[in-house]
Parts: structure tokens; sequence; C-alpha cells
């Protein structure tokens, strides 16, 4: 159950923003921009940890991660927080925001 979760999370969070869910043309393309350098398997390893149950760093994710950069990911955040959790109960938005600071300090070493 929590498997199909993180992976329906994952792939409405990490899908283009041409399924309408952003608000801004200009902002949608710089979310196309930000999931086009992270691939859907590591984007589910990725919503994973978020929740806790995610090996990111042992699937060779971080690498995607840094790429990504730290502004995408932060980007990336907020589009789920937008799109997804009003349709979630229980999910704190502020939880997720802390849990994407997380993952880029797990990622990338300061």
């Amino acid at each position: 159950m929590a498997a199909t979760l993180f992976t329906i999370i994952a792939l409405v969070a990490f899908t283009s923003t041409a399924t309408g869910l952003g608000q801004y043309p200009e902002s949608d393309r710089l979310v196309d921009q930000c999931m086009a350098k992270i691939s859907s398997r590591c984007a589910i390893y990725t919503t994973a940890e978020m929740y806790g149950h995610g090996p990111l760093k042992q699937n060779g994710c971080c690498q995607e991660i840094y790429y990504m950069g730290q502004f995408c990911l932060n980007l990336v955040t907020r589009h789920v927080i937008e799109a997804l959790v009003p349709k979630l109960e229980g999910v704190q938005k502020q939880d997720i925001i802390e849990k994407s600071t997380q993952i880029w300090y797990l990622c990338v070493p300061v």
C-alpha cells in the first residue's frame, strides 16, 4: 500500500506540467526543465525518501539530485505542494518542505 502511494505521488509530482497542474506557463516551463534533470526512477526514490522509506543514496540518485540543483528541488517540491498536498489528508506542507531540505543535505554534504 505504501509503495503504491509513493509511486502515485512521484508519478503525479514528476510528470509533465502539461497536465495543467501549474498555474503559470513560465512556471510550467521551469518545472519541466527541472524535472528533465531527474529520471522517473530517482523521482520515485526521492518521493519515497521524503516519507522516510527510500534508500535514495544507495540507488545512486543523489547525483541526479545534485545535478538537478537545490533551486529545482525546491521548485518541484512547491509544485507537489500546490498540486497534490491539498488532495491528501494528514500531509503537512511544512513537513514536505523540511524533508526536501533534508534530502538536499543528505545528497550534497556541506
